[in-house]
Formats: C-alpha cells, sequence, structure tokens
C-alpha cells in the first residue's frame, strides 16, 4: 500500500515525460526573510502568474497553511521537515526534526524534503535522522527528496549572494549515494559544472536526481544553460529558487526553465523568454 501511495503522490511531482522543475520557497528557516521573499504570499502569486506555473513547490509546512488558497489544485507540494540551524548560529549543518511526515500529510504535501551532510562532524546524527524519515515515509506512502550537500560547498551554498562554483565530482558521486542509500526516493544533487562529469553522478545514484541551482548568482542566462546542460546530462529535472524568485520577472523565468525541461527548447529561444 505505500508504494502505491509514493507512486500516486510522485505522479503529482513528476510529470508524464518523468522530469520536474521545482520552486523552492523554504528558506526562511535558515536564512531569514531574503530578498524576493519578504512576503512569501506576495512571491507565491507572482511565480504563479504567468501561463507556465512550476510543477511543485517545496516549502516549510507553516508556509504551506499561510498560502495553501494560492496552490491548491495548481502544482504539487513538497514540505520541508528538518532545519533549526541558522546563519547566524554557530553550526548551519546542525539540521534536526522540526515537523514530521504526518504533519506533511496534514497540509496536503506529495512528498517531503530533508537535508543530507557527509562529511560534517554531525554527519552520524544527520544519517540517523535521514534514514528514519525514510523509515517513516515507507510506512506512510510519503516520497522522501533528500538534498545532499558536498561539504565544500556548504559555506557557498548558504549565502544569498556568491560567485558561482562547483564542487568535487567525486564528492557529489559519494554524497548523492550515502542519500539515495539511506532510503531517499529522490535526491536533490548539486552540479558539477560539466555536463558529462554530471552524467557519471546520475549513473551513480539509483534514484531520480533533480539538480538545485545554489545561490543566485546575478547571471539568468548562465542558470539556463545549466539547466539544459543537466537534463542532456540525464537529470530528472531541476529544483530551485532564489535564481527565480529574485529576477525581477520571475514568471518568466519559470516558463523558460519548464520548457527546456519539458519541450527540450534552446537556450536561444529560452533566453529570449527571460530578454
Amino acid at each position: 500500500m505505500s508504494s502505491v501511495g509514493k507512486k500516486i503522490r510522485l505522479g503529482h511531482i513528476f510529470k508524464e515525460d518523468g522530469k520536474c522543475f521545482v520552486l523552492t520557497m523554504d528558506h526562511g528557516v535558515d536564512l531569514g526573510p531574503l530578498k524576493g521573499l519578504e512576503n512569501i504570499k506576495t512571491a507565491v502569486r507572482k511565480c504563479l502568474s504567468g501561463k507556465y506555473m512550476p510543477d511543485a513547490i517545496l516549502m516549510n509546512p507553516s508556509m504551506i497553511r499561510l498560502c495553501h488558497a494560492e496552490i491548491v489544485g495548481k502544482l504539487g507540494v513538497i514540505a520541508r521537515l528538518d532545519g533549526t540551524a541558522t546563519v547566524i548560529g554557530p553550526d548551519i549543518t546542525d539540521y534536526r526534526m522540526f515537523s514530521s511526515v504526518e504533519e506533511a500529510l496534514r497540509v496536503g504535501a506529495d512528498a517531503i524534503a530533508s537535508m543530507a551532510f557527509p562529511g560534517t562532524v554531525r554527519e552520524s546524527q544527520n544519517a540517523e535522522k535521514v534514514g528514519k524519515i525514510s523509515q517513516e515515509c515507507e510506512k506512510l506512502g510519503m516520497p522522501h527528496v533528500c538534498e545532499a550537500l558536498p561539504p565544500e560547498i556548504i559555506d557557498y551554498h548558504f549565502k544569498s549572494e556568491a560567485k558561482r562554483q562547483w564542487p568535487s565530482v567525486e564528492h557529489v558521486k559519494f554524497v548523492d549515494r550515502v542519500a539515495a542509500e539511506l532510503g531517499a526516493d529522490v535526491v536533490k544533487s548539486y552540479y558539477t559544472g560539466d555536463p558529462d562529469s554530471f552524467k557519471e553522478v546520475v549513473e551513480c545514484c539509483p534514484v531520480p536526481v533533480i539538480v538545485l541551482s545554489g545561490p543566485g548568482a546575478g547571471n539568468p542566462n548562465e542558470l539556463l544553460g545549466i539547466v539544459h546542460d543537466v537534463m542532456a546530462s540525464g537529470a530528472a529535472g531541476v529544483i530551485m529558487g532564489r535564481n527565480i524568485w529574485q529576477h525581477e520577472r520571475p514568471a518568466a523565468m519559470i516558463e523558460a526553465v519548464m520548457r527546456i525541461v519539458h519541450e527540450d527548447l534552446s537556450i536561444e529561444k529560452a533566453r529570449k523568454i527571460i530578454a
């Protein structure tokens, strides 16, 4: 029964082509009121105002409750369950549970999200948490999306403005495999910066890989190139937030990304959408 529940819920996130684009808006717990998310309801409305909408949205359960009227019936919903550490605290990797799979079910989520930090001081506690979440998800038929971060990318990842950098290919392969081995149904992965090397990442991960964009890099044309490359590498989709709702035309960015993911739109045509 649980496998049926997972399949049905994943069908609300991944389309018939097996691909997805997830919009993330779960940043408030660890990063505070980032530019573009000062008023989260307004941000949701702007992002969902165009002809094209993301396949799903990732939010904290409290914000799903707050914004339910804006998202109901429009797209899939993923609830983040862990966080608790902030950028003004002593250890951003001290991610513990602030919610539960049951709460995610109560707010109507189609999947839950957690964070994995292999290679850090707290990796044992973190792996235990991820594994227990996977067990609960299996029991209740809830898909588990696990974001796996290589240790060298952590400081960069949590900066709202940063020059783009790429982690070690071997480390990305390693942490993605760890997340899958701990029971994740989908792995949210860092990109390696190179489509050929990222093919190795996808081949080493036994579950679908969706790729995050990281901090806003201030170059939307570059971002669209990354989306094109990761899809060509075999990724099942992309998952991003700051590079979308911090753009002056978020609905246009969503259309461009969606059409690359689902229609294999050329980079040239995608860039014209946001010009």
